[in-house]
């Protein structure tokens, strides 16, 4: 696991116990878990709102929160170790509560996130009639909400460290990344209906001339009234990805949110890709690390 601290000195792996590499379909796509063995070398890089580097494309994160404890023994001594949660650093403003009111019209996604405090550039954007984010409310949840009514998902892509936005049908167009092997012959994986009727309503809306506008109703389901909505998107806030299930992996960084993991005749797209590096103290090795992938189907 490599850690680059502000100064350009990266950790050595010996002082790291574990951390985690986590990242998922979501306006702030990239988060770095940690506890690391401190001393007087390191400890003052790895404070609250200090920028770090982390994993094999070194992508920035801003450390959020800082805790220390006291480790089990070490060589004979008792250690302090510092946890540590980090958010992207391009991103992480979008966790903020809004300190006022940010009204749009007429824009795209990439001018939203700049609006909200991020710096991310986004790939493929599109128009959005409105976005409207109150004071006091988490723009994060209001980009989700926008990326659903256009039948996609804000993507993170390693490489460059952009964003793209990706629409759900196009994520299931991809060729599988990984399989899960010739042993399984069918993987009959799928959310429940009774459920997916609980958590996934039908929308209604009313056009300019007071008429009434109905989405996807091919399945009885609750229904959800949202102002000014045209018909697109009211079908497009229920197509959705299912979280179906999680599997673990050999650790395999390689593997990012979005990409397809085949199983029998289904595909499934990766929501959420967690690595885990954890070691015996002090082994530097990372003997215990392994990846864990949870699974969306669509809707």
């Amino acid at each position: 696991m490599i850690i680059q601290l502000e100064n350009g000195e990266t950790i050595d792996g010996a002082m790291i116990q574990s951390a985690v590499l986590r990242n998922s379909l979501t306006p702030i796509p990239f988060t770095f878990e940690a506890t690391i063995r401190i001393d007087e070398n390191i400890a003052e890089f790895l404070l609250e709102d200090k920028e770090i580097k982390v994993g094999r494309n070194l992508t920035p994160v801003k450390i959020k929160h800082v805790k220390d404890d006291i480790s089990t023994v070490y060589q004979g001594n008792y250690v302090q170790v510092r946890n540590i949660i980090a958010l992207h650093s391009d991103t992480f403003a979008m966790s903020h509560v809004a300190e006022k009111g940010i009204f749009l019209e007429q824009t795209n996604l990439s001018t939203v996130y700049q609006a909200c405090g991020g710096k991310s550039q986004i790939n493929k954007d599109f128009v959005i009639d409105k976005f409207y984010c109150f004071k006091g409310e988490f723009p994060s949840v209001q980009i989700q909400e926008i990326c659903q009514e256009h039948g996609g998902v804000v993507r993170w892509m390693p490489d460059t460290n952009a964003l793209e936005f990706t629409r759900i049908y196009d994520l299931f167009n991809q060729e599988p990344t990984m399989g899960l092997g010739d042993l399984i012959l069918a993987d009959n994986t799928k959310k429940s209906g009774l459920l997916e009727r609980h958590e996934v309503p039908s929308y209604v809306s009313t056009a300019p001339d007071g008429s009434f506008i109905k989405g996807n109703f091919d399945k009885a389901r609750n229904v959800v009234y949202r102002p000014d909505k045209s018909q697109a998107e009211l079908n497009s806030m229920t197509d959705v990805i299912l979280n179906a299930k999680s599997i673990p992996s050999r650790y395999a960084p390689e593997i990012h949110s979005g990409a397809i993991i085949q199983s029998g005749e289904t595909k499934f797209v990766i929501i959420t890709a967690a690595h885990a590096f954890r070691q015996p103290n002090g082994s530097g090795t990372g003997e215990n690390s392994c990846s864990v992938f949870w699974l969306g189907v669509k809707q």
